[in-house]
């Protein structure tokens, strides 16, 4: 027999039973699958997947999800974040899935975790979910939605140094138009009568109601509850659509309490939500200037939410999950109010702009910043650039010292004096009988003009610049004061570097700078000024001039000798000099400077800025008057007054 033929006859059994073993398994694997198809896994993992979006096939069931979660969503800004946890065991064509929820909520207010159950049942068309509110959240209503709200923060409060606030939470009426109470009336008609009553801008406010939708309340002005019997409420009610709204805001206790130190918080603008590129919403209070926008996160505390199950049939809501508020503090800030009071007294009658500033020398704490009531259209006190006059010559004398120039160095002090074609004079009320020579101490005693600048040889204006610094000038702001420390342009030669020697030139300064200036020579030491009181400081305390010492590093620092010296040189002063009128007070030895500078005003006019600046204790005052007279006829009262009250 063929060896081929005869293997062929036994490979056909054999094949046979493969091919029966191979369609077994098919058969077996088919069914299988079939049972883990039809047990409903895969539906409940698709269950899981489509509950944050509501990518449902069912158009029914994406309206349910959209009506329970779609305010939630739109609050939160994201869909939640749905898991299988468990799939279930599929019994009698039934399983139950569970599935974690995840909500991450706006405003770093963490999330909101739960877990909820849904039933799958087969049918004839395979499985499906039974899409009840409690799938969405637990315990849900039939007719309940999730939404969210806001939990507003208590507002906190600024203080002066012993607790007493200044700032905080005021009760006001915004008055304005309800456009929905105009019914037939004219709206711009009543817009200008409104305004005209309140005085305030016709045009801008009947614009404003023109561009507001038919249901608006426009705002036209805000006033404090306590301010009502100022303005005429009575004849405001006879405007068709009038009406008062009752609120609380953030507000000085008082009005124009500290220009320019507290500073103010507002609720966002429309504009400010524009231009914040996301990181201002509307209802969030915007600081401005000052105090409250340096410490607006400690005053207005974080909001808090919470989420909140809605029937907008029956009108109720209930809360769910809440994520507590954190109120806003207490800023504490190193003002004295009995000092802010009587600096504000002392200034009540200048009709030029003008200030107050109280330091102490030992802290640098800055006690009071006054501005006077007219002519202010910013804090000339802090922010004002202002040539210091003869202020400056305690600069000047500090730079003499280090050149080695003594109290009792001979100077010249003629009546004029000419630096490279330009003419200086001294003030016209210095008496004729100083011109000639006399010593450094009667030079700064008297103010000689001419004795300063003719030693623009002695002493170039890098070392005046120096000087300068030292003593406080060219520093940064203290934080949360909006502030200008002064400048002293170590570049400036000729003409330039002769009219910086007396306070003129190029040099600039603000009261607050000069206060500093002075602070500097009485501590013994750069004085940093400060508005913000430290938490483990005692503000209560008196300090001893130079025991608590606010000191920035500088390249030269004040010597002791240097601190005696000028001291002493501003001590002649008082005693001999201008500042006689001081002589008398009680208490400590008053050291200071007077200061007038020229200046032209929009007119062409020939005018004198008014400083003095003086010590006692542990206390300077800076006064200025803008458009004044002699530092010794208009300011000097006005810092007398203070230092009289303190």
């Amino acid at each position: 027999m063929d060896s081929s033929a005869s293997r062929s006859r036994r490979r056909g059994p054999v094949i046979l039973v493969v091919a029966l073993v191979v369609i077994a398994a098919l058969v077996v694997g088919g069914l299988l699958w079939r049972q883990r198809a039809d047990n409903g896994e895969e539906e409940a993992q698709a269950l899981a997947d489509a509950l944050p979006e509501g990518d449902f096939s069912s158009e029914a069931d994406t309206a349910e999800h959209d009506r329970i979660l779609g305010p939630l969503i739109e609050a939160t800004g994201a869909a939640p974040e749905v898991e299988l946890a468990d799939a279930g065991t599929a019994e009698d064509g039934l399983r139950t899935a569970t599935l974690d929820w995840t909500w991450t909520l706006p405003d770093d207010a963490g999330t909101w975790e739960y877990t909820t159950e849904a039933t799958l049942h087969r049918g004839e068309d395979g499985w499906s979910a039974d899409l009840t509110p409690e799938v969405f959240a637990p315990d849900l209503g039939d007719r309940e939605n999730l939404d969210l709200t806001t939990v507003d923060p208590t507002l906190g409060t600024v203080t002066d140094r012993d607790g007493k606030e200044l700032y905080g939470p005021g009760e006001v009426k915004v008055l304005g138009l309800d456009k929905t109470q105009l019914e037939d009336a004219d709206p711009e008609a009543s817009a200008r009568e409104l305004a005209g009553l309140l005085d305030i801008d016709e045009d801008r406010f009947a614009q404003s109601v023109a561009d507001y939708g038919p249901d608006a309340f426009v705002p036209a002005l805000t006033i404090r509850v306590s301010d009502e019997g100022d303005y005429p409420l009575d004849d405001a009610a006879d405007v068709a659509g009038f009406r008062a709204v009752e609120k609380t805001q953030p507000l000085a206790t008082e009005r124009d309490y500290a220009p320019g130190v507290l500073g103010a918080l507002r609720e966002a603008s429309a504009e400010d939500v524009e231009e914040s590129d996301g990181d201002i919403e509307s209802g969030d209070l915007v600081a401005s200037g000052g105090i409250v926008a340096a410490e607006r996160e400690a005053l207005v505390g974080t909001a808090g939410a919470k989420v909140i199950a809605v029937d907008p049939d029956a009108g109720t809501e209930r809360s769910l999950h809440e994520v507590a508020a954190v109120d806003g503090t207490e800023v504490r800030t190193t003002l004295d109010d009995h000092l802010q009071r009587l600096a504000t007294s002392a200034i009540a009658d200048e009709d030029s702009a003008s200030a107050v500033v109280a330091l102490r020398p030992s802290t640098g704490e800055v006690l009071a910043s006054a501005l006077g009531p007219t002519g202010q259209s910013y804090p000339v006190g802090l922010v004002g650039q202002y040539a210091p006059g003869s202020t400056f010559k305690a600069v000047t004398a500090l730079a003499l010292l280090r050149a080695g120039v003594t109290p009792d160095t001979t100077l010249q002090c003629p009546e004029t004096a000419t630096v490279e074609g330009r003419s200086f004079k001294n003030a016209d009320s210095m008496s004729p009988d100083l011109f000639g020579s006399m010593p450094l101490r009667d030079a700064i005693a008297h103010s000689c003009n001419t004795a300063m600048l003719l030693e623009y040889d002695t002493v170039d204006q890098q070392q005046l610049a120096d000087a300068a610094t030292t003593l406080g000038i060219g520093q940064d702001a203290p934080t949360g004061l909006e502030a200008f420390m002064g400048s002293v342009d170590p570049e400036d030669e000729g003409v330039e570097h002769a009219a910086a020697m007396m306070g003129q030139g190029r040099v600039l300064a603000s009261p607050l700078a000069m206060a500093v200036v002075l602070a500097s020579v009485q501590n013994g030491a750069t004085v940093q000024p400060k508005i913000l009181a430290d938490s483990d400081s005692d503000s209560d305390s008196d300090s001893d001039s130079g025991t608590e010492s606010a000191a920035p590093e500088v390249d030269s620092p004040l010597t002791e000798d240097e601190s005696a010296q000028m001291q002493e040189l501003l001590r002649g002063v008082v005693t001999d000099g201008s500042l006689r009128d001081f002589a008398d007070l009680p208490g400590d030895p008053v050291i200071g400077k007077t200061g007038t500078a020229e200046w032209t005003n929009e007119d062409g006019e020939l005018k004198l800025h008014s400083w003095v600046i003086v010590a006692q204790g542990d206390l300077v005052i800076a006064a200025f008057v803008e458009d004044g007279s002699y530092g010794s006829t208009t300011a000097g009262p006005i810092a007398r007054e203070v230092l009289e009250g303190a």
